[in-house]
């Protein structure tokens, strides 16, 4: 059985990379052309089969895309509201017959366009689906009813059963939402696993001096088996952006083996 690598990987948006969003952070760590300069080298170290990208603009998309195109195969959507947007790259060697379509979400704040990046390839054979998807930010405290980023992994939960029930997910992507949350709660309970449960630590970005865990690699319970990989640890002082780390979120990479 085929094994391969995944990431997920939000890049921030260089519109985001503001002086007056991260006061802590050395200015050359938000510089745009050290940081995309860092950020591709970044991205081409993590190697990965699988790469799920948020927040990554059309012209890094575009370099990006000829660093690799040797390599893997891509798929890109953009926001309409933003500047930025959703990638997935797959390894040719591993994947077979990528295709694509956006799944744009009825549950929105407002003025803006929040949607997911379907894909679906083959795997030895057997179909595999990543949905790649950046989900609306808000309170924990906020009520379920109201609470925007619940409602589109229930979307997205219904895009899958109502398409390719039987088939192997993976959903990938910052869900702006901790482990305990509604919104990562919603996946667990109908079908889908956390890759990343023996992983510590797990903190995935540190903002206003609060390490957290916001970014998942969920996958269909029982189709995948999960390797994550090694963190490093987060502080209240961590200052993301960074010189060495391109983003304030950190790259997320699991290993998987297909189940037989």
């Amino acid at each position: 059985m085929t094994t391969f690598t995944a990431v997920t990987y939000n890049v921030l948006a260089q519109s985001f990379a503001r002086p007056d969003r991260y006061p802590l952070c050395p200015p050359e760590a938000l510089n745009p052309f050290r940081r995309h300069a860092l950020l591709l080298t970044r991205l081409e170290e993590l190697d990965a089969d699988l790469l799920c990208l948020q927040e990554l603009e059309p012209a890094i998309y575009d370099r990006l895309r000829a660093r690799l195109e040797t390599t893997h195969d891509a798929a890109y959507v953009q926001r309409s509201q933003r500047p930025d947007g959703l990638a997935v790259f797959a390894r040719r060697a591993l994947f077979g017959g990528l295709e694509h379509h956006e799944l744009h979400f009825q549950a929105q704040r407002r003025g803006d366009d929040d949607l997911a990046l379907i894909v679906r390839l083959t795997l030895d054979g057997r179909p595999l689906h990543v949905a790649c998807t950046h989900l609306a930010w808000q309170p924990e405290s906020t009520p379920r009813a109201e609470h925007v980023g619940h409602h589109q992994m229930l979307e997205l939960l219904a895009h899958r059963d109502a398409t390719a029930p039987d088939d192997t997910w993976i959903f990938a992507g910052d869900f702006n939402a901790i482990s305990q949350s509604i919104v990562v709660a919603a996946a667990l309970e109908q079908g889908m696993d956390e890759s990343c449960r023996s992983q510590r630590p797990w903190d995935t970005c540190a903002i206003n001096g609060r390490p957290r865990k916001l970014d998942y690699l969920l996958f269909s319970t029982g189709r995948l088996e999960p390797r994550p990989g090694i963190l490093p640890k987060l502080f209240r002082d961590t200052a993301l952006p960074s010189l060495t780390e391109p983003s304030d979120h950190l790259p997320l990479r699991v290993g998987f083996s297909p189940t037989p």
